[in-house]
C-alpha cells in the first residue's frame, strides 16, 4: 500500500468511527420505538431497555453503561420515549417515568 493511500485510510477511519458510534449510540431509540409499538408499552423500573431480551445483546455496552452512571441511563430512557411519542404520537399515553 502506498502512502497516500495508507493515510486516505486512516483519514477515512479517523471520521467513520467516531460517526458509526454516534449513530450506534443514537439507533437505540429507533429501535425501542419499534419493538416498543409491536410489543406494547412495557417499562420496567430500571429502564425501558431492559424489557426487550432480544436486543440487550446488541445494546450491552450502552446497558452497562446505564447501570454505572444514572444520569445517562435515565437520558437513554427520555429518548427512548421522546423517540417512541415523536414515531406513535397517538399510540402514546404519557407513562409513568421511573428512577433508577
Amino acid at each position: 500500500m502506498t502512502e497516500k493511500k495508507r493515510w486516505k485510510v486512516l483519514r477515512f477511519l479517523d471520521y467513520a468511527i467516531p460517526i458509526l458510534l454516534v449513530v450506534y449510540v443514537l439507533s437505540i431509540g429507533p429501535v425501542y420505538a419499534i419493538v416498543g409499538s409491536q410489543y406494547q408499552l412495557v417499562i420496567s423500573k430500571r429502564s425501558v431497555f431492559f424489557t426487550f431480551e432480544n436486543y440487550r445483546s446488541f445494546y450491552a455496552p450502552l446497558i452497562w453503561v446505564c447501570d454505572k452512571n444514572t444520569y445517562i441511563g435515565e437520558l437513554l430512557n427520555y429518548y427512548g420515549l421522546f423517540c417512541y411519542a415523536t414515531m406513535y404520537p397517538d399510540q402514546y399515553n404519557n407513562p409513568i417515568l421511573y428512577t433508577y
